[in-house]
C-alpha cells in the first residue's frame, strides 16, 4: 500500500455523503438537498453517489457566518440611558 493512501486511510475523511453532511451542519437532509440544488453546497459525483467535501461545507459555514449587530436585532437593542 503507498504512503499516501496509508495517510488517507488514517486521516479524518474529506468526503462526507448527504446524511453525514446534514449531520455536520445540524440541518435536516431536506434542507442539504436544498442547498445542494441552489448550488450554494458543491457536490462531487460518483455515478449515482454524491459526496460532499469538507472544505465545501466549512466554505458554507464561513459564507453564511454573521457578527451580532445589537442595533440590528428587532427591538432588543436600547441605547444607554442619558446620565
Amino acid at each position: 500500500m503507498s504512503d499516501s493512501l496509508q495517510k488517507t486511510k488514517c486521516a479524518a475523511p474529506s468526503l462526507l455523503t448527504r446524511p453525514e453532511a446534514a449531520n455536520a451542519l445540524g440541518i435536516s437532509l431536506r434542507k442539504t438537498d436544498s442547498l445542494i440544488a441552489t448550488g450554494d453546497l458543491p457536490v462531487v459525483r460518483f455515478g449515482a453517489s454524491v459526496r460532499i467535501r469538507v472544505s465545501a461545507i466549512e466554505s458554507l459555514i464561513e459564507s453564511r457566518e454573521t457578527r451580532h449587530n445589537p442595533a440590528r436585532t428587532s427591538g432588543r437593542y436600547q441605547t444607554p440611558a442619558a446620565k
